[in-house]
């Protein structure tokens, strides 16, 4: 019996660490599964949360792209909520912030005059420009402070919140830090054409901005918008070079800005003779011509356009030196328009007076 006991013993002893590394492995096992579990479930929620992230990411992007720059600012700004160091959502809300800047207008409720929305949108992007400033190195940081400076002039000029000339100050450090910069350029010229700053100077700034090739519709709205309707000697012919190059350069500019052109440089029996003089002589005469039909390209309008365009065309005659030709021109259009409008011809009669006591 004794002998029996011993024997169970010494097999129970043997068994002991078999069993002991049985119930090891199962524990391992289970720890296993339990991390496998853990980190499956860790990627599921990585993985969620990217697609969430990215979800949102797009978002903001389609709401840029739609020209809806307030709500694409927020979304990026809930993005970065969570996680205010991402800098693909910082970078893009900068981006949308600067692009809202070059689109700016301003849409008011009927409670609220156009200064208060200006206000209120200013007041969203002006941070976010700060912001990237401090994140922006070499031409980007001059893209940056010029939008700075463009979003003060827009606080002083609509919204009506600003004196002094932090304005210009920062349009004019962006223009420093890069002196071919697009922005910096445009904007500034803009800014003289707007503040009577000079004509030659802003012209200056303009050409830099175009021989860039950035940004070209931007530039060029900032180029016709400054010159059109400017009072200031010098300014018609500068819209038509613009116009001119833009025509030749296959640019694009809409029928509401032609027909604004049209009328302020190319009025053909306007009451000052010498306006029209310096935008027929601001290019050579074919390219003048040539501009001028761009302008004036409404093929509905062609036969009640006719007696201005032949008026014109005996400008360009006069100009060129061919005072004969002009002069019968002249006195065709005289005939034909004799039972029309009294303005047209008065400006006929005094061609034709002008250059037969010449």
């Amino acid at each position: 019996m004794e002998e029996e006991i011993q024997k169970a013993e010494t097999g129970a002893r043997k068994a002991w660490p078999v069993v002991m590394s049985w119930v090891g492995g199962i524990t391992a096992l289970i720890g296993l599964f339990v991390s496998l579990r853990g980190g499956i479930t860790w990627y599921q929620n990585n993985q969620k949360q990217k697609a969430e992230l990215q979800a949102k990411m797009s978002l903001a992007q389609a709401q840029s792209r739609q020209a809806e720059y307030q709500a694409s600012i927020q979304s990026y700004a809930d993005i970065l909520k969570a996680g205010p160091l991402y800098r693909p959502a910082l970078d893009q809300q900068l981006d949308t912030a600067m692009l809202w800047l070059e689109n700016f207008d301003v849409v008011s409720r009927a409670d609220e005059d156009a200064g208060q929305a200006a206000a209120a949108a200013l007041d969203q992007i002006m941070p976010v420009l700060d912001s990237g400033l401090t994140r922006s190195h070499g031409s980007q940081a001059a893209d940056v402070q010029a939008h700075i400076g463009w979003a003060h002039w827009l606080n002083k000029r609509i919204a009506e919140r600003e004196a002094g000339d932090i304005d210009e100050q920062n349009l004019r450090a962006a223009l420093k830090l890069d002196p071919p910069n697009v922005y910096a350029n445009a904007m500034l010229g803009a800014w003289m054409l707007q503040t009577g700053g000079s004509l030659t100077d802003a012209v200056q700034h303009f050409n830099t901005a175009v021989a860039t090739g950035k940004v070209r519709p931007f530039v060029r709205k900032l180029q016709v918008g400054g010159l059109l309707n400017l009072d200031k000697k010098g300014a018609r012919g500068e819209l038509v070079k613009a116009a001119n190059d833009m025509r030749k350069s296959s640019e694009t500019l809409d029928e509401e800005y032609k027909s604004r052109v049209l009328t302020f440089c190319f009025d053909p029996f306007g009451p000052v003779h010498a306006e029209l003089v310096e935008s027929l002589s601001a290019v050579p005469p074919e390219d003048a011509w040539n501009t001028y039909l761009w302008l004036d390209d409404n093929p509905e309008n062609a036969e009640a356009h006719r007696p201005a365009h032949e008026f014109i065309k005996a400008n360009l005659l006069e100009l060129s030196g061919k005072r004969e030709e002009s002069l019968a021109q002249y006195r065709v259009l005289q005939k034909e328009v004799k039972d029309r409008s009294f303005t047209m011809k008065i400006a006929i009669d005094a061609a034709i007076a002008r250059l037969s006591h010449s």
